[in-house]
């Protein structure tokens, strides 16, 4: 019984120091409200194209609100764009595609945390995707899409990502973060009466893993 007690107790203490990392963090969070932490982010967005397997990497900032109470977030995400190419053989460049991710809203979600202190960042970011651009031959000059060129309904990523201890033992909200999930891409539309079956065919899809590397919170 002894011994259940000490772990019962070892638990009580740990989720109060989450509790306790986050209240602290929001007391000393210059112009946050009384029950609101704000973190900001750098770092990258991957996703692997499964049609293609090609990688995608666009650059992104990324702002997240965390109530204090119950550890809600909301996260808006400002990705830059990404170019990738198809290539005959793996030497002559068919066509360079630029794309961009068109967030429909914040992320949303919360944290939630385990007896040890650690945990799991849980959202959902809905989202379209946008080819702004199919260069023939690597030929900027030239582009073959219209800017209408979207997918054709908003798509759901679920991500998750650990939560770990920072040097003290407490938990680590500050530390970076690594998201992971997968992006089933819709149909694209209006990108031209020959484009459009193509790229469906080439960029939309079930499977597309997604991961997101941001930097420690600033």
């Amino acid at each position: 019984m002894a011994r259940t007690t000490l772990t019962g107790r070892r638990a009580a203490v740990v989720g109060a120091g989450a509790v306790a990392a986050v209240a602290s963090a929001v007391a000393f969070s210059p112009g946050a409200d009384a029950a609101t932490l704000t973190l900001k982010h750098t770092g990258t967005i991957t996703t692997h194209l499964k049609t293609l397997n090609q990688d995608l990497v666009f650059p992104t900032t990324e702002v997240t609100k965390v109530d204090a109470n119950t550890f809600a977030v909301s996260s808006t995400i400002t990705p830059g764009t990404a170019r990738g190419s198809i290539d005959l053989g793996g030497v002559v460049r068919l066509v360079t595609m630029q794309v961009a991710i068109l967030p429909d809203g914040p992320a949303t979600g919360g944290v939630t945390f385990n007896p040890d202190g650690t945990g799991t960042l849980a959202v959902t970011q809905k989202l379209k995707i946008q080819i702004q651009r199919v260069e023939p031959i690597g030929i900027k000059e030239i582009n073959l899409v219209p800017n209408t060129c979207i997918s054709s309904k908003p798509a759901s990523l679920n991500l998750t990502a650990p939560i770990g201890l920072d040097d003290e033992g407490a938990s680590d909200i500050f530390g970076p973060i690594n998201l992971k999930g997968t992006l089933d891409i819709p149909a694209f539309a209006n990108c031209g009466l020959l484009l459009t079956p193509l790229l469906n065919a080439i960029a939309s899809g079930p499977g597309n893993d997604v991961s997101i590397a941001l930097g420690a919170a600033a």
